[in-house]
């Protein structure tokens, strides 16, 4: 296959949101300024210190896991101790958060429509309305491909109190929807205040009086607030009573900081203005997205084509006999589309519906896609992918599971649904399925049509002749070199790549998820015992500062660990209520290397040294380096097709093929390498007095630090691999 050269495209620029912090390596860094060519960070440890990094560094900070985003709340309101994951949270708490959102969610739309009111009434008969559609997604969510029959078991849970509904509902509309502030805290929270009832009353006029007059200056109202205090307390002197505390001007800002935009706009313009201005215009999720990522439209379509069930390359070679006996049938598609660029963000082939399917869609539009590009010849890039605000998605079984909502949670996006049996309110998908149904599968063979009497005498199955590979290829291949070029109509004529640039350079785009998000977010849920070496998984040892200080405590009970399947060169440890970054300890970086290339390359190992249970670390790394030589391309067009492993079939290969074999590392849980410096650090004037003498090139490690760093203390003649 002939691979088209891509042309040479400037570096994306990245939106990193005010309030949003960077960790690189061991080191924090709160965002400033973008342009064109990179970004300013400065240091939280030392504030004076402000560094300058390229696109190009971050881009390669990324790709080896040193770069860790995590961006402000999505919303104004939501309280800063919500900093709970839902990924952290039990299995049956993560079901109740959930549920208790989509019906929270079903009732202020109702309330946008002004169809319910939040009296006992009301909501009794709202739930009426919105429980049974809500239950029939569970309902098919556990019994996905068949209709339910006589005897089956239906696990539904019991719908909230109108009680309940009342004592979470503001809080969870005034959050922007965020599923978090429905967990039950794990500690009760302090209400009391460190200032006199007479200090509060005070404060709570002068914020109020801040909203009246427009809120343009929080320091001036801050000053005056401080002022009628200082008047209050002359007074009370006068009489012989003790003085107040005066706040200072910053709690006061703070508590600026804190005011409901809804409770302001009433201030200034009155009930009915807030009411306008707060309500979703229809069915609160048809206003158009100004920026890349703000909403984007996640949706399944089983394709109007049938193809074979395999993924042979030289399948028209083979003899007509051998062909009829391979599968065939009907493939899903996964799609996400950008609303306001109309760009395809995601584009996944899958055997049949699923919650793991959608989130594989996901972490697809949260990655830069233009290796998968080169690697079927494509002529355009696929660089489109940007941090989230909004997901919408129908009532599907593999949308409204706990999974899949805790996951988009996770991705610091809120998940809306639209209602049931009216495709127009997510729209952009749908119009995108016709266009591949109208533009694209009459050209192809096998093509199924939409209804019998559209499809008419066509010979479906005779005329199949595509294979999974060729399906994935070919709508790949319309996407990023014909739809995303074509001019569009919604778009007045401009094409979806053009709208992405022209958006990218009045916006910007907002950073994506890194990796550590991601796996924390998508991955799949193992759980190990920790021991000297660290935690086993796939028969590597993965280590961390946190599990380090874990073990000398003394705790070694079971921890929830998470993997992602496209990149196990780092896991995800639950410690202290906290998601930790693992890295495998090897002499050999693992980033980049996916699950399936290292499953298949231990598989000859394990034949070949079948009688031993432990190896030597030059086995791991030669078999990296081979995969590492592999091409790249084939890798690529391999982890995209359909009969991706299952997470219960990814636990199951842990459980039988890794289990029982490991490689030597040391004999304790090892020191992590120290971080590379990246980025140009910018001098204050004063540090430009204190700048040392050239002291030459680094010295390069000498051999005993090298050997007391190694992640291996084997002998080099020890290593078993057999001589070729």
């Amino acid at each position: 296959m002939t691979v088209f050269p891509l042309p040479k495209t400037r570096p994306i620029m990245r939106a990193l949101r005010p309030g949003s912090t960077v960790t690189i390596g061991s080191t924090s860094y709160a965002a400033e300024a973008s342009d064109y060519s990179g970004t300013t960070l400065r240091r939280l440890d030392e504030p004076a210190v402000v560094e300058y990094f390229t696109w190009e560094d971050i881009a390669l900070l990324r790709e080896s896991g040193r770069w860790q985003y995590t961006p402000p709340p999505a919303h104004n309101n939501t309280p800063a101790t919500t900093s709970i994951d839902l990924t952290l949270l039990s299995p049956s708490e993560r079901h109740r958060v959930v549920f208790l959102g989509r019906i929270l969610t079903a009732i202020y739309e109702l309330e946008c429509q002004s169809k319910v009111t939040l009296t006992d009434e009301g909501l009794a008969k709202a739930l009426e309305e919105v429980v049974p559609n809500i239950t029939k997604g569970l309902i098919n969510q556990q019994f996905p491909v068949r209709q339910l029959r006589f005897g089956d078991h239906i696990a539904v849970p019991q719908p909230p109190s109108t009680r309940s509904i009342r004592r979470h509902y503001r809080k969870f509309v005034r959050s922007g929807l965020d599923l978090r502030v429905l967990a039950r805290k794990r500690q009760a929270e302090k209400c009391t205040s460190n200032f006199e009832p007479e200090v509060e009353d005070l404060i709570q006029a002068g914020i109020r009086e801040f909203g009246k007059l427009g809120g343009s200056d929080a320091r001036a109202v801050a000053t005056n607030t401080r002022g009628m205090i200082k008047k209050t307390n002359a007074a009370r002197e006068a009489d012989g009573l003790s003085a107040l505390t005066i706040p200072s001007l910053r709690t006061i800002e703070r508590r600026i900081a804190q005011l409901d935009p809804f409770e302001m706009i009433a201030l200034r313009e009155g009930i009915d203005a807030a009411r306008k201005k707060f309500a979703s215009s229809g069915l609160g999720i048809q206003e158009m997205a100004q920026f890349p990522g703000e909403r984007i439209e996640i949706d399944e379509w089983e394709v109007d084509l049938r193809t074979h069930f395999s993924r042979i390359g030289l399948l028209q070679r083979l003899p007509r006999e051998i062909r009829d006996q391979i599968p065939q049938g009907r493939r899903w598609l996964y799609a996400i589309i950008d609303c306001a660029t109309r760009c395809i963000l995601s584009l996944l082939v899958v055997d049949r519906p699923s919650a793991e399917a959608a989130m594989r869609a996901l972490r697809m539009a949260s990655v830069d896609k233009t290796d998968y590009a080169r690697a079927i010849g494509a002529q355009s890039s696929w660089s489109f992918c940007a941090g989230f605000s909004m997901v919408c998605a129908d009532t599907g079984a593999a949308f409204v599971s706990t999974d899949f909502s805790s996951a988009v949670n996770s991705l610091r996006a809120t998940m809306l649904h639209p209602p049931v049996k009216i495709p127009e309110m997510r729209g952009h998908n749908e119009r995108f399925f016709g266009n591949l149904s109208q533009n694209l599968m009459p050209h192809l063979s096998g093509r199924t049509f939409h209804n019998p009497v559209a499809r008419g005498d066509y010979p479906t199955e005779e005329r199949t002749a595509l294979d999974d590979e060729d399906l994935t290829r070919v709508l790949s291949l319309y996407v990023i070199d014909y739809y995303h070029n074509r001019p569009h109509r919604s778009l007045n004529g401009q094409t979806p790549a053009s709208r992405w640039r022209e958006l990218e350079e009045q916006f910007a785009v907002s950073e994506p998820a890194d990796i550590h998000t991601l796996r924390a977010a998508l991955g799949v849920e193992f759980s190990r015992v920790p021991s000297k070496k660290g935690i086993e998984l796939f028969s590597h040892h993965y280590s961390c500062e946190a599990l380090r200080q874990l073990w000398t405590k003394g705790r070694k009970a079971a921890l929830r660990v998470k993997a992602d399947p496209a990149d196990i060169g780092a896991i995800s440890i639950e410690i202290d209520g906290k998601w930790e970054t693992a890295e495998a300890v090897s002499a050999k970086p693992l980033y980049g290397v996916s699950l399936s290339e290292w499953t298949e390359k231990f598989r000859a190992i394990k034949q070949r040294h079948a009688h031993e249970a432990e190896l030597s670390e030059p086995i791991r790394t030669r078999a990296v380096e081979e995969i590492c030589a592999i091409d790249k391309a084939a890798r690529i067009r391999a982890s995209v097709l359909p009969g991706e492993p299952s997470h219960k079939q990814i636990q199951a290969i842990q459980a039988n093929l890794f289990n029982g074999t490991s490689f030597r590392t040391g004999p304790a849980i090892l020191e992590t390498p120290a971080d590379d410096f990246f980025g140009q650090r910018i001098m204050l004037p004063e540090e430009h007095l204190e700048v040392p003498q050239d002291t030459g090139p680094i010295a390069a490690p000498t051999g005993a630090e090298d050997e007391q760093n190694s992640p291996d203390d084997t002998d080099e003649n020890d290593w078993g691999f057999d001589d070729e």
